[in-house]
């Protein structure tokens, strides 16, 4: 039986919607794609010391991600087949990289979705 593992992400977001679309993992876990704008109180009930306005969350096993570590944890399971999953390597660097770069993909997530119109914060 496959492991569930749920991505809580901004749909609305074009870049985040890409990266959700793209996302391939590995045989042994089943991805459930949650769109945390309708998804807020199932966030918190199962991620109640989390915010996802501070970045994109994961529930495996009942274990919540957040950020970095998400993006980590979720590099181990990825099928390394198509460019973006080589790409998807950078989360193996050191953590004061992943998390500058992290911050740098939140400013920007923040300007795309200002230019479309969109709120970024997740109320």
């Amino acid at each position: 039986m496959k492991k569930k593992l749920i991505l809580y992400y901004d749909r609305e977001c074009p870049f985040c919607n890409h990266y959700a679309s793209f996302l391939s993992l590995q045989d042994t876990y089943e991805l459930h794609l949650s769109n945390a704008r309708e998804s807020l109180q199932e966030i918190h009930t199962k991620c109640p010391h989390l915010n996802i306005n501070d970045g994109m969350i994961i529930e495996v096993e009942g274990n919540c991600l957040q950020g970095t570590e998400a993006l980590a944890y979720l590099d181990h399971l990825i099928s390394r087949k198509s460019l973006f999953a080589k790409l998807h390597r950078l989360w193996s660097l050191p953590p004061l990289i992943t998390h500058t770069l992290y911050k740098l993909i939140k400013i920007f997530r923040k300007a795309v979705l200002f230019l479309i119109g969109k709120k970024s914060t997740i109320e």
